[in-house]
């Protein structure tokens, strides 16, 4: 009986412990300063604490954290877990290393079971000498001030910091002295006494940890109108993150305090350098906020104090400043102000705006330019929307509802996760917003909490609804007007494009201007599938490579080369979504990722397979009331272009694109980081504002011109091709639809002739055999046949090179030389989800063995099954063009 219980699971004891230590650590740690001990701050929020999330993009605090549990939760990507937890994904560490961490005297503080009491200002006779002791040493001489003074000293001492302020355009160094800019070198604990450390901790310039918080970094004090101190900003002297520091607790001051004084127009920065750098350049009246989100009620109290009457927004010119400044814009106009919104034209922001050779007379031609509005523009609108991501934010008087999950493309349905926000408190559920019953039960919920009547809330539900669907059906709409007149001109520019005898060439060195460098035959075969939407048998591309290849950019690059109103480009889509686009006929299609689900995917090979698109659906008779089935059915030809980093495509799809991958070769890698390096350049500039715009338009005239004209091949019938695989039947209508794409291209190259019937055609000749020949079989077709990807192949013949190299140091057969994954990595260089991916192809198809693993264990061990190539098909059989031309077709 004894020996069949022993049958079961067994604990392991060195885990029990482990867990038991765990327990007793967590009852010891206050998360909430674990937490300020990584740079994450907190504000209380009833019994919890919230702040910025440090493991995704967090613009509006969605981290929870219970310090009572010890506990912490993200809302926003879902991260989640305990004091150990957060230790090791901040550091990265192991669970040991972490424990080890945590165990360390200065981190086993209990957590407080009771609120902890307010500073006086004031001691008791038997209060320790404790924070409020060090706050009133404060009043002597180690102030922020005298820090400031410290740190500015050692500005001049230190030519490491002169030289980066030097590079950031700051040469009149009457700037640091005037506005007291310092360097924190990391010296301050040396010429401060040990008792008045606490005191350094209490003004936030000593962490918990005994690290100087500012080190490193250069240092911009934000004075009150008497030169005192408030606060202190630290921009750290290079490139390690973070790169911005501040004092702990809620910004103080307005930097540049005095200029608001004297002038009416007031020039609002998003940081203090680019606040310093538009004051280099010759403006007075500037000021700078804390950051995009950083325009406190002390800088507007001050503007409404000294009376200023129009501020000058200056962000920076990306999505965050752009959304920061539509927002501050909004709250200026409510006080009263008049305001006007401006952004660099060189450059993100106003330091490269500086470094980048502008001038100040640049800058007042853009305020001047600037449309400025008043307080009345602000009865225009009723809400603010802003998308970021997949998230929708809609800022209302008082209230702000951050919506997720919005499909791109809804009909019956539009479920959402919803948070709703009233100043600290926040209110989070899921709702169907077609639904009456749902947004009549949210909105009693909600009112009750946040004390507002149910309808309003109702009503910014409708208006949410309304301008979603407003949105949905602009991402759907296409125009159903005939495209404008081409101009004589245009015309010229396209002609002369199709009519050229280096037209391929061209493409590609245009699309290489565009900024995709590299890989023409897969720029060739975008291209022409793009173009070939106005056939009856358009071809469709599915680009397959790992993350960072540059698919995508291919894609968008082609995009840009055709007309707008021919492009349906998709990033998400429901299921049904396709059924309700207006017109699919002669369309080119961007599904991005495809990672969709089987019902869009059969959808997809319905339409390249069928041309068209049909759902059964049941239909009630307005008269009598019966319900009956209705076959849909939408016509659909599309040249489709998908990309994705999956390596098990279903074969169903696989076998109706042409698969292609991305040139993934350091080669490739090099011509890019060129290409990278000459963005900031004024050839780069003027490529952009005059070349780039005349590319697009001639390919825009070129596209129009394209006629669905016949294309007869005569010679398709004496052509060969390898016949072992099931697959080639499809291959095979690739290929002769590839050979028609190209002769369809050059349709002006060649002499138009007519049916019997009157209808126009044109006939394929050798030039567009050699093209489709040097696509097809010398670019992607050995690939295609042979089921692996591209990637593995590669990957597989580095193996042999990496065996063969340490078989012969070791006296051993290749074939018995074993390899891990890491050895793998250090050898080739190439990244490790890649390797794993195609790893696991090589050993589905049984071109390497797994000599060894576990389970739990860190190391597996692969080796060679042979020495020898991957076989391949003999695509010899597909003529030469050479041989063509000389009538050997087979």
């Amino acid at each position: 009986m004894a020996h069949e219980r022993l049958k079961g699971k067994t604990l392991k004891v060195s885990g029990l412990l482990e867990e038991l230590e765990k327990d007793a650590i967590k009852d010891k740690v206050d998360i909430v300063a674990l937490f300020a001990e990584f740079g994450v701050e907190l504000k209380q929020k009833g019994k919890s604490y919230i702040g910025r999330c440090p493991w995704h993009e967090d613009k509006t605090p969605s981290l929870s954290v219970d310090r009572e549990k010890g506990l912490y939760n993200c809302f926003g990507c879902g991260e989640s877990g305990d004091v150990v937890t957060l230790v090791e994904k901040m550091k990265r560490v192991t669970f040991k290393e972490a424990l080890k961490f945590l165990q360390q005297a200065d981190r086993a503080v209990q957590v407080p079971t009771t609120p902890e009491p307010r500073l006086q200002e004031k001691q008791d006779a038997s209060t320790p000498l404790s924070v409020t002791s060090a706050r009133a040493a404060l009043t002597h001489d180690l102030t922020l001030t005298t820090v400031a003074d410290f740190y500015h000293k050692k500005l001049f001492e230190n030519r490491a910091a002169l030289a980066y302020l030097e590079g950031r355009g700051f040469k009149d160094q009457t700037l640091f002295t005037r506005f007291k800019l310092g360097y924190a070198d990391g010296g301050l604990l040396k010429v401060t006494a040990n008792g008045r450390r606490e005191a350094l901790k209490v003004l936030g310039l000593l962490r918990d940890t005994g690290v100087e918080h500012l080190s490193g970094c250069i240092t911009f004090p934000v004075m009150d109108e008497h030169g005192q101190v408030l606060t202190l900003y630290g921009r750290r002297a290079g490139d390690t993150e973070p790169k911005h520091f501040y004092l702990a607790g809620p910004h103080k001051g307005v930097w540049n305090r005095k200029v608001s004084k004297v002038y009416d127009e007031i020039i609002l920065t998003e940081c203090i350098i680019d606040g310093l750098s538009l004051v280099a350049l010759g403006f007075e009246n500037v000021q700078a906020c804390y950051g995009t989100n950083g325009f406190t009620a002390e800088h507007l109290q001050a503007l409404k104090d000294d009376r200023v009457k129009t501020v000058t927004i200056g962000f920076d010119a990306d999505e965050p400043g752009r959304k920061a400044a539509g927002k501050l814009q909004d709250k200026l106009l409510v006080a009263g102000f008049t305001v006007k919104v401006i952004e660099p034209l060189q450059g993100k922001d106003w330091n490269e705006f500086l470094l980048a050779g502008g001038t100040k007379c640049g800058i007042e031609s853009l305020i001047k330019a600037a449309v400025a509005a008043g307080p009345a523009d602000t009865d225009k609108k009723s809400f603010r929307v802003v998308k970021e991501g997949g998230a929708y934010e809609f800022e209302f008087s008082d209230l702000t509802y951050r919506l997720l999950g919005v499909k791109d493309v809804f009909v019956q349905d539009l479920r959402v996760n919803i948070r709703a926000q009233a100043g600290e408190e926040s209110f989070y559920d899921r709702l169907d917003l077609y639904s009456a019953r749902s947004r009549a039960a949210y909105a009693a919920s909600l009112a009750a909490l946040f004390a507002v009547e149910s309808k309003r809330i109702e009503r910014d539900l409708i208006q949410m609804l309304e301008h979603l669907e407003a949105q949905r059906d602009k991402a759907l709409s296409v125009q159903s007007t005939k495209p404008e007149e081409l101009t004589p001109e245009e015309k010229a520019l396209g002609l002369a494009l199709l009519k050229s005898p280096t037209l391929f060439d061209e493409i590609g060195a245009d699309m290489t201007t565009l900024g995709y460098v590299g890989e023409e035959l897969n720029k060739k075969l975008i291209y022409l599938a793009a173009s070939s939407r106005v056939l009856d048998d358009p071809i469709s591309v599915l680009i397959l490579s790992q993350s960072a290849s540059g698919k995508s950019l291919l894609v968008d690059t082609v995009k840009k080369l055709i007309p707008a109103d021919e492009v349906i480009s998709i990033t998400s889509l429901s299921d049904q979504a396709l059924n309700y686009i207006p017109s699919l006929m002669h369309k080119f299609l961007i599904l991005g990722e495809a990672v969709h689900n089987e019902v869009i995917e059969h959808q997809i090979r319905e339409m390249l397979s069928g041309k068209e698109l049909s759902r059964l659906v049941t239909l009630k008779d307005p008269k009598t009331g019966e319900l009956s089935s209705t076959l849909v059915k939408t016509p659909a030809v599309v040249a489709a272009v998908m990309s994705t980093t999956r390596q098990n495509i279903n074969p169903e799809n696989s076998s109706r694109f042409f698969l292609v991958n991305a040139d993934e070769t350091r080669e490739q890698t090099k011509k890019i980081h060129e290409a990278q390096r000459k963005k900031y350049t004024l050839e780069r500039y003027e490529e952009k504002s005059t070349l780039i715009p005349e590319i697009v338009r001639k390919h825009h005239a070129a596209q129009r011109l394209l006629r669905n004209v016949l294309v007869v091949n005569e010679f398709a019938a004496e052509l060969d091709f390898p016949d072992m695989l099931m697959r080639t039947r499809r291959d095979h209508d690739r290929f002769m639809d590839l050979i028609a794409a190209v002769c369809f291209l050059r349709q002006y190259q060649k002499t138009p002739l007519s049916t019997a019937d009157g209808r126009e055609y044109v006939e394929c000749d050798l030039t567009d055999y050699r093209i489709a020949y040097e696509i097809m079989v010398k670019g992607i077709l050995s690939a295609t046949l042979l089921e692996l990807p591209k990637s593995a192949v590669e990957l597989y013949e580095s193996l042999r090179s990496l065996a063969r190299e340490t078989a012969r140091k070791d006296g051993l057969k290749v074939h018995e030389k074993t390899f891990t994954q890491r050895e793998v990595r250090e050898y080739t260089g190439f990244g490790q989800s890649w390797i794993r991916e195609n790893l696991r192809k090589l050993v589905e198809y049984e071109y390497v063995m797994l000599a060894s693993g576990r389970n739990r264990g860190e190391r597996w061990v692969y080796r060679l099954k042979a020495d020898e190539d991957i076989k391949t098909l003999n695509l010899s059989v597909i003529p030469t063009p050479e041989k063509v031309s000389t009538g050997e077709r087979k």
